[in-house]
């Protein structure tokens, strides 16, 4: 954050520790206290220290009283671990430095630190860890919603158009019953006089819907529509489907074939 006014009595810490053998010494303080997280910051403090005095003996002292610590934390292990492979390096560094000034020839010692056992480690912390798991749920309901919701939802399926026409002497009402055979409720209703027709979009690969006829005093009778066979006998596959209210019979009524025709009138 950028501050417009700052008060002379900041003081700024530098990255490198003034005093290495001072931040050893808070260091085995914090120790004694149990504050092992505290010790570690000491210790790195510490080291850079000791890095920029190019001190052999004060990083393998540090070296010792890292591996002191007993982190019982997997953060403060992996940080351990750090502080170690950071103070190995920085020895190696070192000892070449002094055997190239010296002309004699550098021997390694920590041939094997580029095992993956002494390398950094990356904390999977608990906060971490769901989030991770809210990941795994999220897209695995996404991928669930890509295979699944298409069979649902399909917006290529095929509509075809139904016609229900009164080809009676008398005047009926029409509903397409969604909840057959009750006929609670209705897709569509429609008053007609005799020789007109309701009409409807309904899915080509519907076996059969039903409608539902009603008369004034007389008793329903119900028209059964074999929609997908019907839609096959279409040429091409365009066109109307036309059921006439005279083939109703009791409910739940017998299935009828509905006579596919080319032009939308009504003239049959």
């Amino acid at each position: 954050m950028c501050v417009r006014n700052v008060s002379k009595a900041v003081r700024f810490l530098p990255a490198v520790a003034p005093n290495p053998d001072r931040e050893l010494a808070e260091a085995r303080a914090c120790i004694d206290r149990g504050d092992e997280r505290g010790a570690l910051r000491r210790l790195d403090r510490a080291r850079r220290g000791f890095v920029k005095k190019h001190d052999v003996a004060g990083l393998e002292h540090l070296l010792v009283m890292a591996d002191v610590l007993e982190a019982d934390d997997e953060s403060l292990r992996a940080d351990q671990a750090n502080l170690d492979y950071a103070v190995k390096q920085n020895l190696r560094l070192e000892t070449r430095r002094t055997a190239t000034a010296a002309g004699e020839p550098w021997v390694d010692p920590y041939p094997n630190l580029e095992s993956p056992a002494e390398h950094t480690r990356f904390v999977v912390t608990r906060a971490a860890k769901v989030w991770i798991g809210v990941g795994v749920v999220l897209g695995t309901a996404l991928l669930v919603g890509v295979l699944v919701l298409p069979w649902f939802f399909d917006e290529t399926s095929t509509r075809v158009t139904i016609r229900v026409l009164n080809d009676t002497p008398g005047s009926v009402v029409v509903r397409g019953c969604n909840d057959a055979p009750d006929c609670d409720s209705a897709w569509l209703r429609n008053d007609l006089e005799p020789g007109l027709a309701a009409e409807g979009d309904v899915d080509a690969d519907d076996l059969v819907d039903l409608f539902k006829i009603e008369r004034p005093g007389r008793v329903d009778t119900c028209l059964p529509v074999r929609i997908h066979d019907g839609y096959q006998q279409l040429d091409g596959g365009s066109g109307t489907l036309v059921a006439r209210v005279s083939e109703a019979t009791t409910c739940p009524g017998t299935t009828v074939m509905p006579a596919p025709v080319a032009e939308t009138g009504i003239g049959l």
